[in-house]
């Protein structure tokens, strides 16, 4: 999911993520949106585990709600659902 978002909310969700601090990074990178435009966007980089890197069952349950509440095409839903959660 792609949203913009101002400023002021940028900061407000670095704070609620933690950010700065040692779990997540910003990260700025150029993506294309769906009408194949070149967008600037910024997501969070996660220090993984260093055991297995799988993300926990929290982080991958948000992300499946989420991929179905915006209606994300169903292999992207299967994909995710495919993804085995930390123990």
């Amino acid at each position: 999911m792609l949203y913009k978002i101002t400023h002021r909310e940028m900061l407000r969700l670095n704070l609620t993520e933690g950010v700065p601090g040692t779990v997540y990074r910003p990260t700025w990178l150029d993506i294309d949106d769906n009408d194949g435009r070149t967008v600037n966007a910024m997501t969070y980089m996660a220090a993984g585990n260093a055991v297995d890197g799988r993300p926990s069952l929290r982080y991958i349950a948000l992300l499946r709600d989420g991929a179905r509440a915006h209606g994300l095409p169903a292999a992207w839903v299967q994909t995710l659902e495919k993804v085995v959660h930390a123990e």
